[in-house]
């Protein structure tokens, strides 16, 4: 990470800090948005399967075995030790957990994840959606994928599908054969081009009950950009930014508006 983009991680947080001020839904007027706020966001009653994915992720922390990661986004393939992609680049338990709320509250029929990483993400993901939901996570790493199926089989999960390959590649193609995406999760290539394209592409397809999350928003100063053009977008109705991530809505029924949540 550049020097640059740390000062902006760092100064971006503070402004974050000092501006978020929607803590418990208390000024959000909309009863749907409020509800999701209160009783979703903020709420930390487990679930049934989040010890068993935990135990899960807690296996690939201590995992020192190596792998060949196939990375289209940075362009910077090569081996790696699980344990240190599970510590890097795995979503924190807080926010699988949200995300598992989020998709659970919903039942969406087509789940859609850009960036597999070593499925945990996922596991939470097919879990919430149920057994007559799909999931469809788009990975370009043979060996990623690998360790992934084999954490959604000790897992039970019968309802996650793989698209292997470059995110350009196969994306457009896959929407092609769905008629609408009701729930996305985007964290695969942080970069602004990639980001904004993937969002469009996703956008296309989802109606006004559909949401996308978008991971690491204030990651660094172009993945902020895309969050501020994402926000501008002509189908975003409300948004909710809780600093690592982003939520995105569709509904006209909501107004127009940008809310900042102290999460963590």
């Amino acid at each position: 990470m550049s020097i640059s983009d740390l000062y902006y991680r760092v100064s971006s947080l503070l402004v974050h800090r000092f501006t978020a001020n929607n803590t418990l839904g208390y000024g959000i007027h909309s009863p749907s948005l409020f509800y999701i706020v209160r009783f979703l966001v903020y709420d930390n009653n487990p679930f049934y399967c989040f010890s068993d994915i935990e135990k899960c992720r807690s296996r690939m922390l201590l995992d020192g075995s190596r792998i060949y990661v196939e990375d289209f986004g940075t362009g910077k393939s090569g081996e790696r030790q699980v344990g240190r992609i599970a510590s890097d680049s795995l979503m924190p338990r807080e926010y699988s957990q949200l995300l598992f709320r989020l998709v659970n509250n919903v039942r969406p029929k087509v789940c859609v994840e850009l960036g597999t990483n070593l499925g945990i993400t996922t596991a939470y993901i097919a879990k919430a959606a149920g057994g007559e939901s799909q999931v469809f996570t788009f990975e370009g790493s043979k060996s990623l994928i690998s360790r992934a199926g084999e954490n959604w089989k000790s897992l039970g999960c019968k309802n996650i599908n793989v698209i292997e390959g470059n995110i350009d590649a196969t994306l457009e193609p896959f929407l092609e054969t769905v008629d609408s995406v009701d729930f996305a999760l985007i964290d695969a290539n942080h970069t602004y081009d990639a980001t904004v394209r993937y969002f469009e592409s996703l956008a296309s397809r989802c109606t006004g009950k559909s949401f996308i999350v978008l991971d690491d928003i204030h990651y660094s100063r172009e993945m902020g950009r895309a969050w501020a053009e994402i926000k501008k977008h002509a189908k975003t109705t409300a948004t909710l930014d809780l600093y690592d991530v982003g939520i995105v809505f569709f509904d006209k029924q909501l107004q127009k508006k940008h809310y900042k949540l102290r999460y963590r």
